[in-house]
């Protein structure tokens, strides 16, 4: 049987910094801290979060990759995910892609630019690392990455070329072009968790033909992984609703016989858009522009419980 037949929608039961500078600034009334660093010759943003944890050792990282936004909004962190990371100790990191966007491996059209060249965003995100761990923040068998939309297309690209830094990542509302499998060759098959909405309008679910690429299905990707994991089996169960009217249904799949314990995990949301999980309730304005949101979790609360347990061999 094929991946797509069984995943169908008839399924359903350490350098040191160069430039550096950083700034206080006050948010959900505790403090962060706004960096630059330096790469490919231009000065790169992001936001580090609950830093002072470490004043007790290196922690947990967990590296938030944002989808594609506004270039002026796209340096922003999540007070929910900030509120967890005081509660349970770790910190997070939230770079900014130039122009509001990330370029990853493979990427099938032109992205954002350094200067003259393409923005080489892997490498950041390599440099970014190298600089917290040169600082003593981070654990580095116990970094995680993150990232929706475009951030997860460039999540996939760093499994894929990075897997001996990151203990184990998530990726959600995106699957993987079938050029970034093709070039996909892991050291290490790195677990990961996925959401994703059936109803995707703006990252379909089912895949799509492009013209000069073609974007895979959700299903097809995680059968990518899969393998590489090894895993001979699978367990899914329907989470109840919270509320009554809840448009969406949430299928929650844990892969089985994989290489190693709880290797893939995936959070199929059934009628759900472009969007992720929340318990706040959504807008209308929102609805309307990416689809429906699930009310079934909290995704922060999801993607902490399943990274955290993971540690590099």
């Amino acid at each position: 049987m094929s991946a797509s037949t069984r995943w169908g929608r008839s399924w359903r039961p350490a350098a040191l910094a160069v430039g550096l500078l950083a700034t206080v600034i006050h948010a959900s009334a505790h403090a962060q801290t706004a960096r630059e660093i330096e790469h490919q010759g231009v000065k790169r943003a992001f936001l580090l979060s609950n830093g002072e944890a470490a004043k007790s050792g290196p922690k947990q990282l967990m590296v938030v990759l944002h989808g594609r936004r506004d270039a002026a909004a796209s340096n922003r962190s999540s007070p929910r995910l900030d509120e967890l990371a005081r509660t349970e100790g770790f910190v997070v990191a939230y770079p900014a892609g130039l122009e509001g966007r990330w370029n990853y491996p493979a990427q099938p059209t032109a992205g954002s630019k350094a200067g003259a060249e393409p923005a080489d965003d892997v490498g950041f995100i390599g440099r970014l690392l190298d600089v917290l761990a040169a600082e003593k923040i981070v654990e580095p068998k116990r970094i995680y990455v993150s990232g929706f939309s475009n951030g997860a297309f460039l999540t996939f690209g760093l499994m894929c070329t990075m897997s001996e830094r990151i203990a184990a990542a998530a990726a959600m509302g995106a699957s993987m072009t079938e050029a970034q499998i093709a070039a996909c060759k892991p050291a290490r098959p790195v677990p990961f968790l996925s959401i994703a909405g059936t109803d995707d309008g703006i990252v379909p679910y089912d895949g799509r033909l492009y013209e000069g690429y073609r974007l895979t299905s959700v299903p097809e990707t995680l059968e990518f992984w899969r393998r590489l994991h090894q895993c001979t089996g699978q367990k899914g169960n329907t989470l109840d609703k919270r509320a009554v009217n809840e448009p969406t249904r949430t299928v929650v799949i844990d892969w089985t016989g994989c290489a190693s314990e709880h290797a893939m995990r995936f959070y199929r949301i059934e009628g759900g858009g472009h969007t992720l999980p929340s318990l706040t309730p959504q807008t209308p304005e929102d609805a309307a522009k990416n689809g429906r949101r699930s009310a079934d979790f909290e995704t922060s609360d999801v993607v902490w419980a399943f990274l955290k347990r993971r540690s590099l061999p």
